[in-house]
């Protein structure tokens, strides 16, 4: 009788844990002062069915992430943020199957999280996040003191 083990079901599991855990290691690294932040990074055990790809990309005003979770219902999402961290966390179901034989299944479904390190520029309480079409973009306002400026030279 063999046990079921996902960690030989999906072969990259191990790699998302193991970039969950270094994502973990660099916050707390990170932190001011080279100090271990009180609050630690969340950590999955459980094994993720997918990773949705992401798009990161910073302007003077804001950090933009967009994320692919097409066939996700977006209100079934979890955004959170922990120290500099934020978590995307969610599940895709499978859906009903028609009647008959199945010939190849190659679309991914179960739980997803993906940990993007940010900026401690940013204003979490103004982000915003919003879905459309399969598309998950989140807004993370830059703090007003952290927003490059330039500083005008006086002549004598």
């Amino acid at each position: 009788m063999s046990r079921s083990n996902p960690w030989r079901r999906e072969p990259f599991v191990p790699f998302h844990f193991l970039q969950s855990e270094l994502a973990r290691m660099l916050d707390q690294y990170l932190q001011p002062g080279g100090q271990a932040s009180r609050e630690s990074a969340p950590t999955d055990l459980d094994p993720t069915g997918w990773t949705p790809m992401i798009d990161v990309y910073e302007t003077p005003e804001e950090t933009v992430v967009v994320a692919e979770i097409p066939g996700v219902d977006p209100t079934g999402v979890e955004l959170s943020i922990t120290g500099n961290l934020l978590v995307l966390r969610g599940t895709k179901a499978p859906g009903e199957l028609p009647e008959g034989q199945l010939q190849a299944r190659e679309r991914r479904f179960g739980t997803f999280l993906r940990q993007v390190m940010v900026s401690n520029d940013v204003d979490f309480e103004a982000s915003e996040a919003d879905a459309r079409n399969g598309v998950l973009t989140i807004r993370l306002p830059k703090k007003k003191a952290a927003k490059p400026r330039t500083i005008p030279i006086r002549p004598n």
